[in-house]
């Protein structure tokens, strides 16, 4: 039987990509065990309820605040001492892979002890680990690029971009594969490393037929219109702001918006500001359990793909939200983002918006009012995850890299 280990600097509730590719590969006959490191509070009881439902192994690397807390304060401020020594002596000496990675040593010292066939990272912080455990275990190494790492950041902060460029100039050329989560990230990606040698896929962000819930369609005497959007944090400069103000214009009393996520202090005091008439309408549920996300989308109309086109990993992206709204059999409102409008021609998948005209969402809005036009849209959507855009099409991809 072959051994994988699947590694993440951050956790696996932060993470349902890694969980999924994990879950694939134990059910494809792998042994796999996922490393992970404390991210954030919040995530810790969700791992727990989601680590106990799983069947491959599981190890945290770095200590938490609850659990070696010695260690895990070590490592903060070894990372600290890190960065600043990296701003001023350069890329050496390891100071990169420390700066990206907290638990950097503990991660790589827990993948060299398992004599894995494969080493595949995820976050960028885990991709100079993948490689050294699989060079120290003569095996191969993969990562994933689910995001644009040298595009999440703006162009001023130029530190942080040289630290990015370095480690995957130094690393990327010694994987067996990467693969990415759109086809314009593969394009993009591809251009950075000419002459990369290894296997390169796009592996789309889809779920589980097994998440997928009964189909709900909408009433023909129901005259509400219902609007999701989620994300592990809802906060200012997401796009929200112009669908709040599209709401407000359109201060209509038929129309609801739930918001799924940790609402941060700015963008409450942005919604009482500034959304006073329709506050009764905005809906706040907290966080929902990844798995959970499908079937807790299937009450909703509309699901809300808002994203804005900077910096540039946000325009050539596809994120989870997109496939979680087309396994609920939701209809989609998207931006016009470069990847999205691409996508949206080639599927169908519902309205194109222009972020710059709100007039151009007003009008989306209005048109899933129309339940036939609604209807048709979520049925379609719901089949297109059900026959073509789920985690077991998409997932043989990688299976047949690994085999």
């Amino acid at each position: 039987m072959k051994k994988i280990v699947l590694i993440t600097t951050g956790q696996p509730s932060t993470n349902p990509r890694i969980v999924k590719e994990a879950d694939a590969l134990h059910a494809a006959g792998y042994e796999v065990t996922l490393l992970y490191s404390f991210f954030i509070h919040w995530a810790t009881d969700k791992d727990r309820v989601l680590l106990q439902k799983v069947s491959w192994k599981y190890q945290l690397a770095g200590g938490s605040p609850d659990n070696k807390r010695n260690l895990y304060f070590f490592t903060r401020i070894r990372t600290k001492i890190a960065g600043v020594l990296n701003t001023y002596i350069g890329n050496n000496f390891l100071l990169p892979e420390r700066t990206q990675a907290r638990a950097y040593d503990e991660l790589l010292s827990a993948a060299k002890q398992i004599k894995a066939d494969w080493y595949i990272g995820h976050n960028l912080g885990a991709l100079p680990i993948a490689v050294n455990a699989a060079r120290f275990n003569n095996a191969k190494a993969g990562f994933d690029f689910e995001d644009y790492h040298r595009g999440e950041i703006l162009p001023g902060d130029k530190k942080i971009i040289n630290r990015i460029v370095y480690l995957e100039n130094k690393y990327v050329p010694f994987l067996n594969y990467y693969s990415t989560a759109s086809p314009l990230i593969t394009a993009t990606t591809k251009k950075n490393h000419l002459n990369f040698k290894g296997t390169v896929i796009t592996l789309l962000n889809c779920f589980p037929l097994i998440q997928q819930p009964a189909f709900r369609e909408k009433d023909a005497d129901d005259s509400t219109l219902q609007l999701c959007w989620f994300s592990q944090t809802i906060g200012t400069n997401r796009g929200l702001e112009i669908l709040i103000s599209a709401l407000k214009v359109l201060n209509d009393p038929t129309i609801h918006l739930t918001l799924a996520g940790r609402c941060n202090e700015d963008m409450l005091q942005y919604i009482h500001h500034n959304a006073v008439l329709i506050i009764n309408n905005i809906h706040f549920v907290g966080i929902i359990q990844p798995e959970d996300l499908p079937a807790f989308a299937s009450q909703f109309d509309v699901g809300m793909a808002i994203e804005l086109d900077v910096p540039e990993n946000r325009d050539i992206c596809l994120t989870n939200k997109i496939f979680t709204y087309l396994l609920a059999g939701n209809a989609i409102i998207l931006t016009n983002t470069s990847m999205q409008q691409i996508f949206n021609e080639e599927f169908k998948i519902g309205e194109i918006f222009c972020t710059t005209k709100l007039e151009s969402l007003i009008d989306r809005i209005n048109l899933f009012k129309i339940n036939e036009y609604l209807n048709n849209q979520k049925v379609a959507n719901y089949l297109l995850a059900k026959g073509q855009l789920n985690w077991e099409t998409e997932s043989v991809k990688l299976i047949n890299i690994i085999s």
